[in-house]
């Protein structure tokens, strides 16, 4: 009996995980389609948008198959298939998938990735968790504040920063920000969204590359998360 009731907490909690990791790709594909659908675009703009909703589409399918690759564990823990690849591009990529979600509700994205170099990491599930960390930045920002988005090479290792002008994390709740369901403001998840698992998820992808994450953070002025691998 406890095996099973241990077998159905594990079942919803990774049924809740699907949702929360695709809600965020599906929010920047409606996004880039009710761009792509303006009057007033030209051909090679809507082109142009078009072959980012290519782009993401498939990024959505490799994310879901790795998702489902889950599912077939014994443990919900997560694989990383480590290679090496371009710090600014990765950066350049996804700032440009972002840019539109900040520039609808009118929030600063600031990119600062001025030296190239290259990451040793799992480019798939580094891309999640810069996503998460910037879908959570912009949820809690307010119009007319900046998010910066930093990534830099500090005693050979990677340090990623994600740093927002938001509401904050009061005190007593910052160590329990990556526990699994557990939601800052829940009183006001209907109207921010999300299931509770974006952190956790964060947490366990950084520490499958051997990383580390930490936040600091100030109610009402904002916080700032720095992940090092």
């Amino acid at each position: 009996a406890n095996d099973l009731e241990r077998m159905k907490k594990e079942r919803n909690e990774f049924l809740a995980s699907i949702s929360h990791e695709l809600s965020t790709p599906l929010t920047y594909l409606i996004g880039y389609l009710k761009v792509a659908m303006r009057p007033d675009l030209t051909e090679e703009e809507r082109n142009h948008y078009l072959l980012i909703i290519a782009e993401e589409s498939n990024r959505m399918k490799d994310l879901m198959k790795n998702l489902m690759d889950l599912a077939k564990m014994d443990e919900l823990t997560f694989l990383v298939s480590k290679s090496d690849f371009s710090a600014q591009k990765f950066a350049e990529d996804i700032y440009r998938l972002v840019q539109p979600s900040f520039v609808l509700k009118n929030v600063h994205l600031d990119l600062i990735a001025n030296k190239d170099f290259q990451i040793y990491a799992d480019p798939v599930r580094l891309e999640q968790v810069v996503l998460n960390l910037l879908d959570n930045a912009l949820k809690y920002s307010n119009e007319n504040t900046t998010v910066t988005f930093r990534i830099s090479k500090e005693q050979n290792r990677t340090v990623i920063t994600v740093a927002d002008e938001g509401i904050g994390i009061p005190e007593e709740q910052i160590d329990m920000i990556f526990e699994k369901l557990f939601r800052v403001e829940k009183s006001r998840s209907r109207t921010f969204g999300g299931s509770g698992l974006g952190l956790a998820i964060v947490k366990e992808l950084v520490e499958a590359h051997g990383g580390s994450i930490e936040v600091k953070s100030e109610l009402g002025k904002g916080s700032k998360f720095t992940i090092r691998m």
